[in-house]
């Protein structure tokens, strides 16, 4: 009896840390695209919460249709440790989901009449705003929008450590404008500067902060009363200190949770992703996508504009981009939305515009699920309908790069750890590092294949020549300077390991009194020194770069020093060995041995210049 007993209630504590969360059941005879009736779907989200305890640490979920809420529910804990449960007053960061409230002010000056989607958006900034642009091209809006003004990421931090380094927006935009590296138009390069650029355009035509907008025209008017949206969420206190009690958590072997803290860092280009608030709110506002009565806007036409196709996959009917929301083809239905990502949480906000039913997502560390119980796995791809001849077989090998990148400076690294290499097997298959297997179907059309998931591609050349492989929201571009930095990185890492051990090893000379100086020996010790500590600072700088979204400028000036003064050191040991070399002087060392430094000065030299880890422009 006492078995039982004990039983029974561990069973009721476990239902208990498994749904923290307000449950609400909808009528039995409705259904979800994937075939569960709207009384099941709760059921379906429980059991899998349920069966998979090990996949996540805390997430809250809801599901809608354009009439009511069918379901809300949150399972485990905001902060394991101190046992705070999931419950309906958990605040989560919505990460890049925010960027939906620029889209959303945008239409609403669209349907005011006080934008125009296709202006250069230089008539709503300031004179001389841009700094760092290749192109005269005009960039407008829609070109913010889909996310193909050129930019990509930049080296300087979009977030920071305490609120006290928190500025404005214009001034955060002005500190960290990343440079321009496509033509508008013509690549897809996901961009969180553009997007808080677009917020920034809306304070400037409706004269208050972007903050002040977004309350006043999408969050009283869709009582969200526990969101914020400043970099310290001080524009909602209740918000502010609920946010203190959430913990992020990071899965390190596929069965372990690691407790990372509170995560709390200030996004200072704050429109692009620092929207914080509960499942409820965040409901409110994707359900206002698909209600019959919108309140965001003041025709329905302007509503159906929003969610219209504004880009396309190459030449194809293939839509990628609906005025800011990205389309994903399920089994069993369409979905708009957008997903998110911070330091602490991740986030997914999705609709079917056909039936309206949709969902939203949040967690501290986990993986989404409930997608695929509504709408399905993502749909296969039918290649038949633009698969053709191949012309030039084997014509894709070569390298090629994230264009999310900036492609200099310190994230040439990142580019060089995301590069997408292709190399031919035959029969049109090209292998992706072992990762992925590409196979071209028409001279411009490709399918990548990675585990389960296979994508549609497509293949062309920008103005300049630059071949890119696009998969809409993603596009890869084909780097010749890849293989030879990697190359002379390796080689650089070598000579770098043999200069330690050099040093080391006249240390020990120096000790015993056993080596002799030579003619530009100093140089040469000072040479190899350099080699250790500039391949150094760069490589410190990948943690905190991923933290910030970015480098701090002190970080960035050391680097450019340490970088800047090895350049000078390598320089000046290369020419004082070529001296040494044709020297006779009495006490010049043996010809190899300036050969040797030479050779690893030259190398040294390209390296540095050829990575460019961090140029005077970035600076």
């Amino acid at each position: 009896m006492k078995k039982s007993f004990k039983d029974f209630a561990a069973f009721l504590c476990t239902a208990a840390v498994l749904l923290n969360g307000v449950t609400v059941f909808a009528a039995e005879d409705e259904y979800t695209p994937s075939g569960l009736s709207y009384g099941e779907v709760g059921s379906a989200i429980e059991k899998w919460a349920s069966d998979n305890p090990g996949e996540y640490v805390a997430f809250s979920t809801a599901v809608f249709d354009k009439d009511e809420i069918i379901y809300e529910g949150g399972f485990g804990f905001a902060d394991r440790e101190n046992n705070i449960a999931v419950d309906t007053d958990t605040v989560y960061e919505w990460g890049s989901v925010s960027k939906l409230t620029v889209w959303v002010s945008v239409m609403q000056l669209y349907e005011q009449g006080l934008i125009d989607l296709n202006a250069d958006v230089r008539t709503y900034l300031p004179d001389g705003f841009f700094q760092n642009l290749k192109y005269d091209d005009p960039i407008t809006m829609m070109n913010l929008m889909n996310h193909d003004a050129g930019w990509g990421e930049g080296t300087w931090a979009m977030q920071v450590d305490s609120s006290d380094k928190v500025v404005p927006l214009g001034d955060a935009l002005r500190d960290t404008e990343p440079p321009q590296m496509y033509r508008p138009g013509e690549v897809c390069s996901y961009s969180n500067w553009g997007a808080a650029l677009a917020g920034y355009i809306v304070e400037r035509i409706s004269g208050m902060s972007y903050a002040d907008y977004v309350h006043k025209n999408i969050f009283e008017p869709l009582e969200m009363e526990h969101t914020a949206i400043l970099p310290d969420h001080s524009d909602n206190a209740w918000v502010q200190e609920k946010r203190k009690e959430l913990v992020s958590y990071s899965n390190i072997d596929g069965a372990t949770w690691n407790n990372n803290g509170s995560q709390l860092i200030y996004i200072n280009l704050y429109p692009a992703g620092a929207v914080t608030g509960t499942i409820s709110d965040m409901a409110k506002f994707a359900q206002s996508f698909v209600r019959d009565d919108c309140p965001l806007f003041s025709k329905k036409e302007t509503r159906d504009l929003m969610l219209s196709p504004t880009s396309y996959l190459g030449n194809t009917d293939i839509a990628v981009c609906f005025h800011g929301l990205w389309g994903e083809e399920c089994e069993n239905a369409y979905l708009l939305g957008h997903s998110g990502g911070t330091n602490a949480c991740s986030s997914n906000l999705v609709f079917d515009t056909e039936t309206g039913i949709g969902m939203v997502f949040m967690t501290t560390g986990g993986r989404d699920a409930v997608q695929e119980i509504l709408f399905g796995a993502s749909a296969s791809i039918d290649v038949t309908k633009y698969a053709s001849s191949v012309t030039s077989p084997g014509a894709l090998s070569g390298m090629y790069a994230g264009t999310r990148s900036i492609r200099r400076g310190i994230y040439k690294i990142w580019g060089i750890f995301s590069m997408l290499p292709l190399s031919y097997k035959g029969d049109n298959k090209y292998d992706a590092a072992g990762m992925a297997t590409v196979e071209q179907i028409s001279d411009d059309m490709f399918v990548i294949t990675q585990g389960e998931q296979s994508y549609l591609g497509f293949i062309y050349k920008t103005s300049d020549g630059t071949s890119i492989l696009t998969l809409g929201q993603q596009s890869f571009a084909k780097d010749n300077t890849l293989l030879p930095s990697i190359v002379l990185l390796v080689i650089f890492v070598i000579m770098a390991v043999v200069g330690f051990f050099m040093i080391l090893y006249k240390m020990i000379g120096i000790l015993t009194k056993k080596i002799e100086t030579y003619r530009g020996a100093l140089l040469v010790t000072l040479s190899q020194l350099f080699r250790c500590f500039c391949i150094v600072p760069p490589l410190m700088m990948i943690g905190p770069y991923t933290d910030q979204y970015g480098l701090t400028r002190t970080q960035g000036y050391f680097i450019f020093g340490v970088e800047a003064a090895g350049l000078i050191v390598f320089a000046a040991t290369l020419v004082s060995s070529v001296i040494g070399l044709i020297s006779k002087h009495e006490d010049a060392s043996p010809k190899h041995k300036y050969v040797m430094s030479i050779l690893g000065n030259c190398v040294s030299i390209a390296m540095l210049i050829l990575l460019e880890f961090l140029n005077i422009r970035g600076i």
